[in-house]
């Protein structure tokens, strides 16, 4: 008769998120580099809280001022200012924040557009499945720099055109990236 403490004992598999972090964790650039982003988001989270100045805060008499290791620094502003005496390390602290929505804003846009065209193309096969690819082959036939210009150019300058541009410019991307059947 077997009894309970002969019987084997079976872990559970590990949850996914461990067996990921477990593998993710063992390459110490990439653990750097997830530091380093988070170390941004978060600069850039609280930026109205740790930026020691008001990004536009202009002050003339302090104009040029060199970064605080330099001679002639102020410790008052860490990496200087600008012609017009704007702190530099507010300006920046500032900026990160317009990137990142700027970034989240084009990968999103691109991701819907690409994704749209792609189902569309994929479902409506036939003249309108040809229509899309061909104008895929005349965007991509189109150097990145001169198609972003192109797209501002028409739709005029602005902050979302530029974002429109971009987007653009990652959809180009992604659709270079793979392989026609």
């Amino acid at each position: 008769m077997t009894t309970l403490a002969d019987t084997p004992t079976h872990q559970a598999p590990p949850h996914p998120w461990r067996e990921f972090w477990d593998s993710f964790s063992t390459n110490k650039g990439a653990v750097a580099g997830l530091l380093i982003v988070l170390l941004v988001l978060l600069m850039a989270a609280f930026a109205p809280w740790i930026a020691p100045y008001a990004p536009n805060d202009t002050d003339a008499s302090v104009f040029l001022t060199p970064p605080a290791w330099q001679a002639g620094g102020s410790s008052a502003h860490w990496l200087g200012t600008d012609a017009i005496g704007r702190d530099i390390v507010s300006r920046l602290l500032h900026g990160a924040r317009l990137s990142l929505v700027i970034g989240l804003a084009v990968v999103a846009l691109s991701v819907v557009l690409g994704t749209v065209l792609g189902l569309t193309a994929g479902y409506f096969r036939g003249v309108f499945e040809v229509a899309v690819m061909r104008m895929m082959d005349i965007i991509l036939t189109l150097p990145s720099l001169l198609l972003a210009i192109v797209i501002v150019a028409i739709l005029g300058p602005g902050l979302m055109n530029a974002m429109l541009a971009v987007a653009v410019w990652c959809c180009r991307i992604t659709f270079a990236s793979r392989g026609r059947r």
